[in-house]
């Protein structure tokens, strides 16, 4: 492509994306809170107050926050044998493939990433990962979903299959920092006169209003620098700095299956749009009356003092020790206190208005909603939640099912043939083994699931889970793999069935005790002495010992010849017997 050409399909994902990316200003400054915050809710409504004296909830960010928690978790990794090549080396293959995804989602540290798409995906309203080389700690080259801020997005029109064509993202650089990555265009960089001003030809007025909005993102908090798109196409990735238009760098696309991105899309009506992007008016008119209640309140406790008559002292005078001297006639009141309790009630109407278009309920706070809770009705209220929950992780499992394909179809297209090392955890047991992408990437398709009781907490897992246990539903490992807190399911099973196997034995042993064995009578008393070293007293007791045969027995057992019969187990063979064994 040609500089003017990507400097007008910039200029039209900027004109697609501009409604929805003024509302992320006002999302991303009430999430962050302070000044900003306030400002962005009241505007010029303060009235005096200092920004950071408003008492504010901030609902929007606390429901962020809650439903982070549920939805931001990586989903659990599923590689199938296809259909009628259900082998035990197909099944090999699949397996090798879920650990060589496996080892990417550890060595780019995709679990320490969900819970950040958690926060932007309901917040945005999408989320966005571009596909790029990197490289581990050993120098291997690897294919790496890198996550980005999606505030300085601009995504093209999403299709049926809720992934765009092309896509922008800009951001702003320090001038040195380019010039030293980019040393063939250090001129065109470092020369202000060169810069064209109106590269969005609509007008230096907006020209200018349109680079001032990118301030404060993830990757530049500072500010400072110029303006670089990275414009992303089935072609590949341009990389444009758009005050002087120029190419920087140009990486092209190794993929077949489409551009080298993947975004995560909230389901919407017709517009891209992110959770609490209706609410932003109710959380200004709470904001609001919030001020206007401590402004009653304060007016209410420090009433004016009104005065009929004169004041013989001049002054008058609060407090513990004042005095003052009043003409006769003279009348001293304070007006009664107005504070309308309807702004109360109004707060709290407002309040649980936000909950609903927010999908945040009271429930999530540990209250209440109302002045009694059954569990059903408990339940019946988290309904929404779960299908709101449900719906999230649909699209998040899907996303990360892109992510594996193309990082699949990278490595093997791009490193085919060599020798590459492979490592990493998978069900709590550590891999290590070498893998050629040529050879062990047979396919590109993976499966993402979430586990039965995926944004659920602790308590709800706990009780669900075992009701679907006892069900006959699931199994107790299942349920232990929803469990959080279980490092190592494969030991703890160990554990509970060494402690099964030891409770039986030790209930037979005591059952012989009580029988009137001297044996196992002395063992129950050693295992009183030492408890903790039951298991060892335990096997000891119930090892079953060989009975000892004498010397001269043993010589001639040892001097049978192959294949003679030897007498049966049981007690100690006699003399005759082994005689009788060797004229056989």
């Amino acid at each position: 492509m040609k500089p003017e050409e990507i400097q007008y399909a910039i200029t039209n994902l900027h004109f697609d994306n501009q409604s929805a990316y003024s509302t992320r200003g006002r999302i991303r400054a009430i999430m962050n809170g302070g000044p900003d915050g306030i400002q962005a809710l009241l505007g010029d409504n303060l009235k005096g107050f200092q920004d950071w004296q408003v008492p504010v909830p901030n609902l929007m960010m606390s429901g962020l926050e809650h439903l982070a928690q549920k939805i931001g978790r990586i989903p659990n990794l599923k590689v199938d044998v296809p259909n009628g090549k259900d082998s035990d080396r197909a099944r090999q293959k699949a397996e090798k493939v879920g650990r060589i995804v496996n080892a990417y989602d550890e060595v780019q540290k995709l679990d320490l990433q969900m819970p950040q798409v958690g926060r932007w995906l309901p917040g945005y309203g999408f989320s966005v990962w571009v596909i790029r080389e990197k490289r581990d700690a050993n120098g291997t080259p690897y294919p790496c979903a890198e996550l980005r801020d999606p505030y300085n997005c601009f995504p093209g029109y999403f299709g049926a299959d809720q992934q765009p064509k092309d896509m922008a993202i800009v951001r702003r650089v320090p001038k040195e920092a380019l010039a030293r990555s980019y040393p063939k265009y250090a001129n065109q960089i470092m020369n202000k006169d060169a810069y064209n001003t109106d590269f969005l030809g609509v007008g230096s007025a907006y020209a200018s209003a349109y680079t001032d909005q990118y301030n404060g993102s993830w990757a530049n908090s500072n500010g400072d620098g110029d303006l670089i798109a990275e414009y992303y196409n089935l072609e590949g990735t341009y990389i444009f700095h758009m005050t002087s238009a120029t190419i920087l760098d140009f990486i092209p696309n190794p993929l077949d299956s489409g551009p080298a991105f993947v975004i995560a899309k909230k389901f919407s009506f017709d517009r891209m749009q992110g959770q609490y992007d209706q609410i932003i008016g109710l959380m200004a008119s709470m904001a609001k009356i919030n001020v206007m209640s401590i402004i009653a309140m304060e007016d209410a406790v420090f009433t004016e003092t009104n005065i009929s008559g004169e004041i013989e002292s001049g002054q008058y005078r609060k407090g513990r020790f004042a005095v003052n001297y009043l003409a006769p006639g003279t009348q001293v009141s304070k007006p009664a206190s107005n504070v309308p309790y309807q702004i109360f009630q109004q707060i709290d109407r407002i309040e649980r208005q936000l909950r609903v278009g927010g999908s945040y309920p009271a429930t999530d706070d540990s209250q209440s909603p109302l002045s009694f809770a059954t569990g059903r009705g408990l339940e019946e209220l988290g309904a929404s939640m779960s299908l709101m929950i449900r719906e999230y992780h649909t699209v998040m499992a899907d996303s990360i099912e892109m992510i594996d394909a193309k990082r699949l179809e990278w490595d093997k297209k791009m490193y085919g043939g060599q020798t590459k090392a492979l490592s990493g955890y998978m069900e709590n047991t550590f891999y290590s083994e070498n893998y050629d992408p040529d050879k062990d990437i047979s396919s590109f398709q993976t499966r993402r699931v979430y586990g039965a009781m995926a944004g659920y907490d602790e308590p709800q897992k706990i009780v669900t889970g075992l009701q679907l246990l006892n069900a006959g539903i699931i199994d107790s490992q299942t349920l232990q793999e929803n469990l959080d807190g279980l490092d190592n399911i494969v030991r703890v099973n160990e554990r509970i069935t060494r402690e099964k196997a030891d409770k039986v034995l030790f209930e037979t042993l005591l059952a012989q005790a009580q029988q009137g064995d001297p044996k196992a009578t002395m063992t129950v008393v050693q295992i009183r002495k030492n408890p903790a070293d039951m298991q060892n007293i335990l096997d000891k007791f119930f090892t079953a010992e060989e009975p000892e045969i004498p010397e001269a027995e043993q010589s001639l057992i040892q001097g049978l010849p192959e294949g003679a019969a030897l007498p049966p187990q049981g007690a100690p063979p006699g003399i005759g017997q082994l005689l009788q064994g060797l004229g056989q």
